[in-house]
């Protein structure tokens, strides 16, 4: 990759930080290099911004580089009192295309992806190639989330990153979304939380829920008998905010998948149960039919629900978003992470 150092003048460095060590001064400047290449002018805000993650030093950063599966522990083994040290989290509960420069219908592909404390790389929740693109109708559709495949942690602040383009004809495509969004903990406590990134040919909206003291709940829901296509919807949502309630799995834009599951991942409230709706069609019509609900809690692993001939089973883990090397947030990340660079850090690969 060119870095561009030439247009770099370093003795800006040396003015802003004047004790930094001759290796200090190489790595920001790597860090502004680098900065300065991800930085594009967005002509619907009229100002120059990076689009993407840059609140960092990232001179050696990989920012293409997938999340590691972060060692959250079972919420059995963290004693009750250390649950106070549990970080908080967000539900992504819906991505829109608010406005299209091209109006719609549109066929859109790339990726939106978080980057959270643990790691600050990707997770990605949508992802589609050019031969698999999502078609938007209308304002009002959601893109198909596939993730997060694990809770996300953020005890001070996360990232969205959005990298989406529109499928033109032949083989011309056209930026669609770039940037990234910012969420922070300290500010942003407010049920639901909406956001919008303004780029390109768009105004992409983002509606999501923090979570307090967050546990993982990952389950996996299944037809005993019957086909498995017979599942409509999948919605959860938590005892304490039944307001906010998350469409996991929608037929209509997504196929159940090849082990005729579906699986889905929410981070719920420590003191609070996790509550799931599963609603089936019924004939050949495609009907919606039948819909079954179930309150769990943190001592359910297993519940059955339904009658013959659609016998639903859930199964379902539970883990605090802590992770192995303590309970305070400072203590938080992936092993060897940072490497501290005068008065500012840096992440590593």
């Amino acid at each position: 990759m060119e870095l561009g150092l030439p247009h770099v003048d370093d003795r800006n460095v040396a003015l802003l930080q004047p004790n930094l060590t001759w290796e200090e001064k190489v790595v920001k400047i790597l860090h502004m290099a680098r900065c300065r290449e991800l930085t594009e002018y967005n002509k619907k805000l009229g100002v120059s911004a990076p689009t993407r993650f840059c609140a960092f030093n990232i001179a050696f950063f990989d920012l293409d580089k997938e999340s590691e599966g972060a060692p959250w522990k079972p919420i059995h083994k963290i004693p009750s009192p250390h649950h106070g040290w549990l970080a908080d989290s967000v539900n992504v509960m819906a991505i829109k295309v608010a406005e299209s420069d091209k109006g719609y219908p549109i066929s859109v592909f790339g990726t939106v992806l978080a980057r959270d404390e643990y790691d600050y790389r990707c997770v990605y929740l949508f992802k589609r190639g050019r031969d698999d693109p999502q078609v938007i109708t209308s304002k009002d559709d959601t893109l198909s989330l596939m993730g997060p495949y694990r809770a996300l942690a953020v005890s001070d602040n996360m990232y969205f990153e959005f990298h989406l383009k529109i499928k033109g004809d032949g083989d011309i495509d056209e930026d669609f979304s770039k940037g990234y969004l910012q969420h922070s903990a300290v500010r942003h406590s407010k049920q639901p939380t909406t956001n919008f990134l303004y780029s390109c040919l768009s105004a992409v909206e983002l509606v999501y829920t923090p979570v307090p003291s967050a546990v993982e709940a990952s389950f996996t829901v299944s037809l005993l008998k019957g086909r498995s296509d017979f599942i409509d919807k999948v919605t959860a949502w938590t005892t304490g905010n039944e307001r906010n309630k998350i469409i996991l799995y929608n037929k209509k834009v997504a196929p159940v998948g090849g082990d005729g599951s579906i699986h889905g991942l929410v981070a719920v409230p420590v003191d609070e149960k996790l509550v799931l709706r599963v609603c089936l069609f019924v004939n050949c019509k495609h009907e919606q039919g039948e819909c079954f609900q179930r309150s769990l809690g943190h001592g359910d692993d297993e519940c059955l629900a339904g009658k013959k001939p659609f016998e639903l089973q859930v199964k379902i883990s539970w883990r605090g978003v802590t992770n192995r090397r303590g309970y305070s947030p400072r203590s938080w990340g992936r092993p060897n992470m940072w490497w501290n660079l005068g008065t500012k850090d840096m992440l590593l690969l």
